[in-house]
């Protein structure tokens, strides 16, 4: 694999939709540019660690998960492994085809002009429309998974052909996008951060690149030992944060009308809605960004057919991507169902909506890559490592390892311990009364197991 090949699959996991949808509201409301400078810093430093220990693996045992886990343990615990990994597939994917759905909707009636001249009364009616009309938007997501199931078909030839079109049309919109990044950067402002606003920024840009971590293991599998990676990484990571800041440069104006307090994730379509309330046809970079949104949507669930295309066996393979695409098509599904403000399916007053994507991106996908850094950093021989890093040691690798080992379970466990708590009633000191018994309850089964089993005579 050469390294122009590599660059353009390893971006083609990390940009999707949150850039477009996320990132603009979650700037306004944390610190405009400063919040920014937080989140570009996490993703070129706190990720880089993540994402060469997922290519590390991949290098050094060439198998994939799905693989690895029936080779190297007991065939329950690869099967639970092989359970939570489909789990967060679905989880994500189902996200991912409900969101670009509703993409597609926005884009194509505001490129044909229907969004144009839309009053506050008519856009609000037309937003209750679009939830109203379930086929409409069930529609896009069957014609999605109809898509991935043809494309997973392909496997690695086919993903490969997709991302060598598009990653090259993303990087021109890139250019295009300069002036306005420029001109973004001189209007935000800089205030001084709260801890919360650092840490939604650095929650943000980890959990951004989540979905696509476990495919860099494939990929590694992949690579060659002699290409070196750690620069194709931060190509990666510059291009994700600039691609993100293409995307907030035309759409952040929108939301700069309107007051952060009012600002929630979603926000983003209603005020396009707004800025075309007033004109007589679609400006130039409004239309670049309804036409590159959708097609970012689609490819940010492409890489994660990787993971079901693997060479488990032509049968297997087959079964896994159909089982697998059927369940995300039936879940995106009930989410199209349950969309709306009273959404009939809730937990703990949480639409099925939040649910879904917290389980997937805040708790199951957290979990596998910790376990991934957690094996590469601690359990794999030092050296062997080394030589996949930085054959001559030196400062680089001391901190890339200590991140790897210290402060990468950390974000992700905090991350994992604050989704957790969202999703229950359970207070942070419930939690930890829970957890100090739980460690004693498991140490004296493991005392008492001990003593009954091996007395002593003494």
């Amino acid at each position: 694999m050469n390294p122009f090949l590599l660059i353009t699959l390893l971006i083609g996991t990390q940009i999707g939709l949150s850039d477009g949808l996320v990132l603009p509201v979650l700037a306004a409301k944390h610190g405009q540019g400063s919040f920014l400078i937080v989140y570009a810093f996490t993703k070129l430093i706190f990720i880089l660690p993540i994402l060469q220990a997922e290519l590390v693996a991949g290098r050094i045992y060439r198998a994939s998960p799905f693989e690895l886990s029936f080779l190297a343990l007991n065939k329950r615990l690869a099967a639970v492994l092989l359970s939570l990994l489909v789990m967060a597939l679905i989880f994500v994917l189902a996200s991912n085809l409900f969101n670009t759905a509703w993409t597609m909707i926005y884009s194509i009636d505001g490129v044909s002009g229907k969004l144009l001249g839309l009053r506050p009364l008519d856009q609000n009616l037309y937003w209750f429309e679009q939830s109203q009309n379930t086929n409409r938007i069930m529609s896009f997501v069957i014609a999605q998974g109809i898509f991935l199931m043809l494309l997973g078909g392909l496997a690695w030839r086919g993903i490969i052909s997709v991302f060598q079109f598009f990653v090259p049309i993303c990087a021109v919109f890139i250019l295009i996008s300069l002036p306005k990044i420029a001109e973004l950067m001189t209007v935000l402002q800089y205030p001084a951060l709260s801890w919360n606003d650092i840490f939604v920024a650095i929650q943000h840009s980890i959990t951004s690149s989540l979905a696509g971590l476990l495919i860099w293991y494939v990929i590694g599998t992949k690579v060659s030992d002699q290409l070196p990676t750690g620069r194709a990484i931060i190509a990666v990571q510059l291009f994700d944060v600039l691609f993100g800041l293409a995307l907030l440069s035309i759409s952040y104006q929108w939301l700069d009308a309107l007051s952060a307090d009012y600002l929630e994730v979603g926000t983003v379509f209603r005020l396009l809605m707004a800025s075309l309330s007033n004109v007589e046809a679609v400006p130039m970079y409004t239309m670049l960004w309804l036409i590159v949104l959708p097609v970012v949507g689609v490819l940010s669930s492409v890489p994660l057919l990787l993971l079901l295309t693997q060479q488990l066996g032509s049968i297997i393979r087959h079964w896994l991507l159909a089982l697998t695409t059927l369940a995300v098509v039936i879940l995106s599904g009930a989410l199209v169902l349950s969309n709306g403000v009273y959404s009939p399916i809730v937990w703990y007053g949480r639409p099925l909506y939040d649910v879904v994507q917290a389980l997937g991106q805040g708790l199951i996908i957290p979990l596998i890559t910790g376990g991934v850094s957690f094996w590469v950093g601690w359990v794999m021989v030092p050296n062997q490592v080394l030589r996949q890093i930085n054959p001559h040691g030196g400062i680089r690798y001391f901190l890339w390892r200590l991140v790897l080992r210290f402060v990468v379970p950390v974000l992700l466990g905090v991350i994992f311990a604050r989704t957790t708590l969202t999703l229950t009633s359970f207070t942070p000191t419930q939690v930890l009364v829970f957890c100090l018994l739980a460690i004693v309850g498991v140490r004296l089964f493991t005392w008492v197991k001990k003593r009954a089993i091996f007395p002593s005579y003494d």
